[in-house]
């Protein structure tokens, strides 16, 4: 037997004995996998000793379904579970014209026991992806966004899925972290079914996907923080038509309307200094070493002031304002944290490149590498700080595991070894604000100061003296977020507008105060397809930066594949970011940070056309659309050739020769961008149907001059050419 619910849009089935979810379909297609009874929620409790305890739904001795007249409102109900004193109450609101269902779970129990993490609801898809056959895609927004049409592809990579603990490996799926956004989705050719959390506090959660043997699970793992649990949230399941712009939609609409949203739109945020708006190339290069496990010497680019000549080319090439971003800068070691002042080389020949940097007309900012404590680098052996730990007990610091042991931390092992600071200890907030203080005296612009804390993410703690719940929750994003508002009182203190950013692009509550980061849409090459997911939702409120692209090497094949750098530029672009340059030490753009030199060079003057070609955009007739607009579904193209890139797994990576994407300027003004990152000249069709009438204007130069009328066909199609490492902008 079950419960049905039944709406033009859905058709629901719940178990009436066990509460799991058994159906919701949507015409003919069924989005959860059939054939499997799972339990609705999954209960993880940790005794005073650390140890574990999962309970399940399906436990329960005594389940009690009701529903109110019409079915708008589903009671389920569990109690008696092996003695324990728990029961559980999930509530499920079913409006009768909505293609939505709203789930909320209380949990209360009397025990000594915490609360660890919820897994509710539990969700499975069919595996009917792509690469099985069928024509089903996920969509996951980590690292920016993620599109999965091969649920295997991950499992093989570094990537994989992996059980979130602690410590962490700084890449699982958390939110808020290097998973930025709360929602996924699963859409085939017959429509899609929409899974988010509508939390407007920032909850961490797990939000992860992974194969199971008979589907895929979609998992929404909730962390509580301790004892007793009442959402105040909903977990929103549902279905859609279209396709991830459309799953997009339905959260960003939620999220604007969020009244405690503390992001502010670009046009009206005033703590944005003015370069932001001039868009500048970010060039980034270490001066001690080639590349991360190299012999830390000083490289051709230190002194400091040995590399403006090539800051200077550059510049002229581009034709802009340039950032210069300084890997192995700190005066500790590279990649050492907290510590990193005072530079390397000392801070009068730090403070003498700054003056030089500034005067030229361009910017300073430097690497550092998160809230980690580091007791011994591996790439200087003379830093060791075990006698300071020892000493200071810095041990209180550091996060714990859920037993109170202090393992050592699983970031950057390479680099060093050493522990994750907690966020929520004094010591983590008076270390950053004085290292941050100095930095800012030193005459920097920008701090990447949360490189390895992913999305401006701080790993678990289960400490039980830290003033903080001994397990995960939003205590972890309120100190984050405490500690953003420190540093950035400590720049306006010194009377700077010094923004701060972290690896990945910062995390939806922390927007605010991370206003510049370090894309890394490129890991998602290990994963699936990358898709501006993030900008779609965000672009109003932020600019990011390309990235310095680390381990694109290890999933493309440069040699057999020469233009995917040009690729990942275009890509970049098309997604509303500040384009990157990698250089070597002598100058020389190189494909991404990390390679080896035993990979020859890409061709450098197409990176230079391409970036003199395409960065004006953001600052001429671009600019109210590329800067500072809203991501659109953009109208689609045809008759558009498609380019093949090798990848180091095997894979063959299908990409359009023209990349697009439709803005919303703040006028209300629309238009799409189309992006040739090709030697070829490149041309399409648009098919707009009838949105956009007969008309439209084409602008083929960033300041906006020779605009031309184009004029449709009789379907409603636009023909267009667009030339080589160029793009082109079409006003409706």
């Amino acid at each position: 037997m079950s419960m049905k619910v039944q709406n033009r849009y859905y058709r629901m089935e719940l178990d009436d004995t066990s509460g799991a979810l058994l159906a919701l379909n949507k015409g003919n297609k069924e989005f959860i996998r059939a054939g499997a009874s799972r339990p609705l929620f999954t209960i993880r409790f940790r005794d005073p000793g650390g140890g574990i305890h999962d309970i399940a739904a399906h436990e329960s001795k005594a389940v009690s379904l009701s529903a109110s007249e019409g079915s708008e409102r589903i009671e389920v109900s569990y109690s008696e579970f092996d003695g324990l004193p728990l029961r559980v109450l999930v509530t499920i609101r079913c409006p009768l014209d909505s293609p939505f269902t709203y789930w909320r779970l209380d949990a209360d129990h009397g025990t000594d026991w915490i609360i660890e993490w919820i897994d509710f609801p539990n969700v499975v898809v069919p595996n009917d992806l792509i690469a099985t056959g069928g024509t089903g895609k996920l969509v996951w927004p980590f690292n920016e966004g993620a599109l999965i049409e091969d649920a295997t592809v991950r499992e093989a990579s570094f990537a994989h899925y992996v059980e979130p603990n602690y410590p962490s490996r700084g890449i699982d799926g958390i939110y808020p972290a290097i998973v930025p956004s709360q929602f996924m989705a699963y859409y085939d050719d017959s429509g899609g079914l929409y899974f988010g959390a509508h939390d407007p506090d920032g909850h961490v959660k797990c939000v992860e996907y992974y194969p199971v043997e008979d589907g895929i699970r979609l998992q929404f793992r909730l962390y509580p923080g301790g004892g007793a649990y009442a959402m105040s949230y909903d977990m929103v399941l549902g279905v859609f038509e279209g396709d991830w712009h459309d799953a997009a939609a339905i959260y960003r609409d939620w999220y604007e309307a969020n009244p405690r949203r503390d992001a502010v739109p670009i046009a009206e945020n005033n703590r944005l200094p003015d370069w932001y708006s001039d868009s500048p190339v970010v060039v980034t290069y270490p001066v001690r070493g080639r590349h991360d496990m190299d012999v830390m010497d000083p490289n051709k680019l230190f002194p400091y002031l040995e590399a403006m000549p090539h800051i200077e080319r550059l510049a002229e090439a581009f034709g802009g304002k340039i950032m210069v971003l300084l890997m192995h800068w700190e005066g500790s070691a590279p990649w050492a944290p907290p510590y990193v002042w005072p530079p390397f080389g000392g801070e009068e020949a730090f403070r003498a490149f700054a003056d030089r940097v500034h005067a030229s007309g361009h910017l300073l900012g430097v690497y550092c590498s998160g809230i980690g404590w580091t007791e011994q680098s591996n790439l200087i052996s003379s830093y060791n700080r075990k006698e300071q730990f020892d000493r200071e007990n810095l041990a209180d610091a550091m996060c714990l595991s859920p037993q109170g042991d202090l393992p050592y931390s699983k970031i950057c092992t390479a680099q060093r070894r050493g522990y994750d600071l907690c966020s929520a200890h004094p010591f983590t907030n008076e270390t950053m604000i004085s290292e941050t203080k100095q930095m800012i005296e030193g005459g920097v612009d920008y701090i990447q100061a949360f490189d390895q804390n992913h999305g401006g993410t701080s790993y678990f703690c289960y400490s039980q003296t830290h003033g903080h719940p001994p397990a995960p929750g939003k205590w972890q994003t309120e100190a984050m977020s405490a500690l953003f508002r420190a540093l950035q009182e400590t720049a306006e203190r010194a009377g700077k507008k010094v923004l701060f950013g972290c690896e990945s692009a910062s995390a939806e509550p922390y927007i605010p105060d991370l206003l510049f980061n370090d894309a890394r849409f490129n890991l998602n090459y290990f994963i699936g397809t990358p898709i501006p997911l993030y900008a779609f939702l965000y672009h109003r409120y932020i600019n990011n930066f390309m990235g310095n692209q680390v381990m694109a090497h290890e999933a493309f094949d440069h040699g057999r594949s020469p233009d995917n750098l040009l690729y990942r530029m275009a890509y970049s672009f098309h997604a509303g970011d500040m384009s990157t340059v990698v250089l070597t030490e002598n100058g020389e753009m190189t494909w991404n940070w990390g390679v080896g030199q035993d990979i020859p060079l890409p061709e450098q003057e197409p990176i230079l056309e391409f970036i003199r070609n395409t960065n004006p955009w953001r600052t001429g007739a671009g600019k109210a659309y590329l800067y500072q607009g809203r991501m659109l579904k953009p109208y689609p193209l045809s008759n558009v050739e498609m380019k093949r890139f090798s990848m180091h797994d095997g894979r063959e990576l299908a990409v359009p020769a023209v990349l697009t994407t439709r803005w919303e300027a703040d006028d209300g003004s629309q238009a799409q961008l189309f992006v040739n990152y090709t030697r070829e000249e490149q041309a399409f069709c648009l098919e707009t149907g009838s949105c956009t009438g007969k008309n439209a204007v084409l602008l083929s130069h960033p300041d906006g001059s020779q605009p031309l009328t184009l004029q449709a066909d009789e379907s409603e199609t636009f023909s267009c050419v667009v030339k080589p490492l160029s793009a082109i902008l079409i006003q409706f």
